[in-house]
């Protein structure tokens, strides 16, 4: 009986670096015999790992490898989320809770989903709650045209775009809690 020999490629690590939005901090590590099989595979890493700040330990972040270089596999950022048991912590009874979802283009042309959740400080009329999900959808759509993909993940990991947004609302009426509670890339 003849015997066949099996030939095993020797496997090897490959470092997952983040984009430039994260300063391409390296954010994992893989095993793979070759390149082609990691491009495209994705990666769900807590956004208080990167940051090395644990205010922001309720956010995941979705990473997709897009290219491999030597021992380096280069990542960007397909979606952004805020844990549920997060969401489910800060709605209180008594207040007004307005969800939202909508879908822009980026000034690069990428396009995004996101998804918004308010709370307002107090039992609210459906008219003023109206005016609110009208007023951030006009807020996030202008500051979609006038920026690109790399600078709505940056100012979305940094809290930028949340605080801007509850202070255009306080004109509004007050909201205890206004975040982005997904943003994914479509």
């Amino acid at each position: 009986m003849a015997e066949t020999q099996i030939i095993k490629k020797k496997k090897k690590w490959f470092g997952i670096i983040a984009g430039p939005e994260f300063k391409n901090a390296e954010i994992g590590e893989t095993l793979s015999n070759e390149d082609a099989p990691l491009v495209g595979r994705t990666l769900e890493v807590n956004l208080a790992n990167i940051n090395q700040d644990p205010k922001s330990q309720n956010i995941k972040i979705k990473f997709k490898i897009k290219e491999v270089k030597g021992n380096e596999a280069y990542a960007e950022v397909i979606s952004y989320a805020m844990l549920s048991t997060y969401v489910k912590r800060v709605i209180k009874p008594a207040k007004e809770k307005i969800d939202d979802s909508f879908a822009y283009t980026t000034k690069d042309n990428v396009k995004v989903k996101i998804k918004t959740i308010m709370l307002t400080k107090a039992k609210t009329q459906h008219s003023v709650l109206s005016s609110i999900r009208k007023k951030s959808h006009e807020y996030l759509q202008d500051y979609c045209k006038k920026n690109e993909y790399g600078g709505l993940i940056v100012d979305l990991s940094s809290h930028n775009i949340q605080r801007d947004l509850k202070n255009f609302l306080k004109k509004v009426y007050p909201l205890s809690v206004c975040e982005i509670r997904m943003m994914e890339r479509v």
